[in-house]
């Protein structure tokens, strides 16, 4: 009698692990990649390019059959809005934030459509020399990379 709660209870979780990663995007669909742009200028880095660059590879790699030059059924633009430092009180630290705004327009369903306001940061040391150092950004941009691939391809419970 136990083995069959265990059982209904493993089987139970097994499809809300499924159904938790179920895609949201067509797989018919094709994506564009669209002007990327930035408003704010962080030294010696085109944070718009490397974005660019990263979803195209991004996508590229985990759904290749999607991404388009041009004419896609999808359009993904951005904009670079602002960035921050912020010290973190009683820690040798900081903290960088950059806002993007993103938008995803559906040219074959338009109320999919969605715009959507980014925030990612990442923390390093007060005393590191270069605020705007390769790796800091890098990890910035991944770490958006993923969250705007994932707002895309996959369900977004909070609707946000």
């Amino acid at each position: 009698m136990a083995y069959k709660k265990i059982f209904f209870v493993f089987i139970f979780i097994f499809f809300m692990i499924i159904s938790c990663y179920h895609s949201s995007f067509d797989e018919n669909k094709t994506i564009e990649i669209g002007e990327i742009s930035e408003q704010v200028n962080i030294p010696k880095r085109s944070i718009s390019f490397d974005f660019k660059r990263s979803i195209e590879d991004y996508i590229m790699k985990h759904s290749p059959s999607n991404l388009v030059l041009k004419n896609g059924d999808v359009v993904l633009k951005c904009v670079f809005l602002n960035y921050a430092i912020i010290p973190l009180e009683n820690y040798p630290l900081k903290k960088i934030k950059v806002t993007a705004k993103i938008s995803y327009i559906d040219n074959s369903e338009p109320e999919k459509s969605w715009e959507k306001t980014f925030v990612v940061s990442e923390v390093f040391s007060k005393n590191k020399k270069n605020l705007f150092s390769k790796e800091i950004i890098d990890k910035i941009i991944e770490k958006l990379t993923i969250q705007v691939y994932h707002k895309i391809f996959f369900y977004d419970f909070d609707n946000n």
